[in-house]
């Protein structure tokens, strides 16, 4: 973003101390990092008020700073609400924990298994279910050829505290911050890897008295159903704005309404467990395998493109004809991603090594335009939520093997309309609808589309802005 940094305003002053909204937050899914450490948490200090600012800072930006035509409109205007390097913010963010937070605990440990090799062991909630496809970054890996041991992460699995937000008294609480802490609340959370929903939170204002005990409810961030949910989305989002160059909240969201929602905990692992079987279940993602815990092949791109541009491959996998080998389909869900295949010991011919893809050659990252989450209903239980984000289309990727750049072919895409037309193709949109509505359909290639579609086809509906 630009640094053409506006002055500090004339006349200028800090807020009062005694002036603000209090907001009691809750965390209804386990919490990982949020220290000063990545990824770790900090026992003595679990909740950051600078890792919330920069949570409210990007749902700013995402809702209120969509309207803004460029970054440049869009950093002046930041600035004059939550600072810069050289003006001092006209918002300041308070915590005080309330109660005891959980110790951290860890999410897994690293023991022998029955063979005497170690093992990746999770720990509940997380075991015996679909959440460890969320959490991979956290699980730690066996001492091995390839390195040491690495332990898995710790987090916290219940913290609740009062935020009280501090707005300058030039500056429209309900039209500048409240829309942020709305979206924060509902779409973000806590911690790391929020997107899939670790940290996800609950949140109301409140009137508190002096020990923090709420008195009274003011307003709940929660909503009561899909149809709250979208009268939320009307009044924090009133107009809808052309795709800007950074993340902006999307036109609609979609939950899966049920009779009877449920904790938090189960929802989320249906969630993941759902966007799981599309990457990689069988019957969509790949083919049932023919041995005990060792999986079928891919029906997508990536491992037929990797094994052509490396110019490797396991004589045991002869290639799979129909199956494009120039695409990255899966790239539209967030970078980098690491391939890894299966390769025995006594192969002649083995398949590639490692590689990861990048989202170019100057960047090491780019963050998913999909949120999964649990929403918090202010009944206390919840329903799982979609949201995709408009972002600016991925145009390119970086396959590298460590450093090294392997290059791509000059045919490489990441979506295409053929990409959804080969036999048993996972990005197949006609798959997902209505018998009646097969003939309307257009073939887009898009993963993401592709899953959003499997997702309507589960059940979700799009709430309507």
């Amino acid at each position: 973003m630009p640094r053409d940094i506006p002055e500090v305003p004339a006349g200028w002053k800090p807020p009062q101390p005694d002036a603000g909204r209090s907001y009691e937050i809750k965390l209804i899914t386990p919490m990982f990092g949020g220290g000063v450490s990545t990824r770790v948490n900090d026992p003595s200090f679990p909740i950051r008020p600078t890792s919330i600012r920069g949570q409210l800072q990007f749902w700013w930006r995402a809702t209120v700073g969509a309207q803004y035509e460029n970054t440049q409109k869009l950093w002046v205007a930041q600035s004059a609400v939550w600072g810069n390097t050289t003006q001092a913010s006209s918002v300041q963010v308070r915590v005080e924990v309330i109660g005891k937070p959980s110790d951290p605990k860890v999410c897994a440990v690293i023991e022998p298994n029955n063979k005497g090799r170690d093992q990746v062991f999770w720990e509940p909630p997380f075991r015996d279910n679909a959440l460890p496809y969320a959490l991979f970054p956290f699980q730690g890996k066996p001492a091995n050829r390839e390195g040491p041991k690495v332990d898995p992460a710790s987090c916290i699995h219940k913290v609740s505290f009062r935020l009280t937000v501090i707005c300058h008294k030039d500056i429209d609480f309900a039209k500048q911050v409240e829309p942020a802490l709305w979206a924060w609340v509902n779409f973000g959370g806590l911690g790391s890897r929020t997107r899939r929903g670790c940290g996800a939170i609950k949140g109301l204002e409140g009137e508190f008295d002096s020990k923090g005990k709420l008195i009274r409810t003011i307003k709940d961030f929660a909503p009561k159903d899909a149809a709250d949910l979208a009268e939320m989305c009307r009044q924090y989002m009133p107009k809808l704005f052309p795709q800007r160059e950074w993340p902006t909240l999307a036109e609609c969201v979609s939950v899966r309404p049920v009779e009877q929602p449920a904790d938090a905990i189960p929802v989320w692992d249906w969630l993941i467990g759902r966007f799981r079987h599309f990457r990689q279940g069988e019957g969509l993602g790949r083919n049932q395998g023919q041995q005990p815990n060792r999986p079928g092949r891919s029906w997508f791109p990536e491992p037929e493109t990797i094994r052509r541009i490396t110019r490797q491959r396991n004589g045991r996998h002869g290639r799979l004809e129909p199956i494009p080998d120039d695409a990255f389909p899966r790239a539209e869900f967030g970078l980098p991603i690491v391939f890894h295949f299966q390769n025995e010991r006594d192969d002649r011919q083995k398949d590639p090594e490692d590689t990861v893809l990048y989202p170019d050659q100057k960047r090491e990252r780019m963050a998913s335009p999909l949120i999964l989450k649990p929403l918090a209903l202010s009944s206390g239980k919840a329903v799982p939520l979609i949201l995709r984000l408009k972002t600016p289309a991925l145009t390119g990727v970086d396959l590298r093997r460590g450093d090294t750049s392997l290059g791509l072919l000059s045919t490489t895409v990441i979506r295409d309309k053929r990409l959804g037309e080969y036999d048993k193709s996972p990005l197949n949109l006609k798959q997902f609808a209505r018998p009646e509505d097969r003939d309307k359909v257009v073939e887009t290639g898009s993963a993401l589309e592709a899953f959003l579609a499997f997702a309507r086809a589960e059940g979700f509906t799009e709430v309507p802005r």
